[in-house]
């Protein structure tokens, strides 16, 4: 079984222009759900997403058997602490012929469009991959949207 990964990432890290990338906490669970149930909604900002909210703030707020509700990355306003981009690592652990193989999923990648195109993601993905070697994931899958 797969566990959660360590807090071994020099974070947080100051990116310039007032932001900073952190580690997220229990604190930011109705931040988190908000910025998530905004950005991932086919409806867009004005009409959030409630199953992306609940979905959220339940990895943030209830007991996960691999994640903890530091398992997300954020990027912040430092004087506003808005959340302006987040991503998420679920550790899980697969199997192929009956051999476990632990597997970590980025899932929930967001930017607020006004914050794209300054490499935020990237830097996020950078701490991610990070924790994913730190916890012997032999690989990272991104399952998809569905349609």
């Amino acid at each position: 079984m797969t566990t959660s990964p360590t807090n071994s990432a020099e974070l947080p890290i100051q990116l310039g222009d007032g932001l900073i990338l952190r580690r997220s906490t229990a604190e930011d669970a109705d931040a988190l759900a908000d910025f998530n149930a905004q950005i991932h909604s086919d409806e867009g900002p004005e009409k959030p997403d409630e199953k992306v909210w609940a979905w959220t703030h339940d990895l943030m707020a209830r007991p996960h058997p691999t994640f903890r509700a530091s398992d997300f990355t954020l990027v912040e306003e430092s004087r506003s602490r808005k959340i302006v981009s987040a991503m998420n690592l679920i550790p899980q652990t697969w199997t192929y012929a009956g051999i476990p193989i632990n597997v970590g999923r980025p899932e929930l990648v967001g930017t607020l469009p006004e914050y794209r195109h300054r490499g935020l993601v990237r830097k996020q993905f950078d701490i991610i991959h990070q924790w994913s070697v730190e916890n012997g994931d032999l690989l990272q899958a991104i399952t998809g949207i569905p349609y």
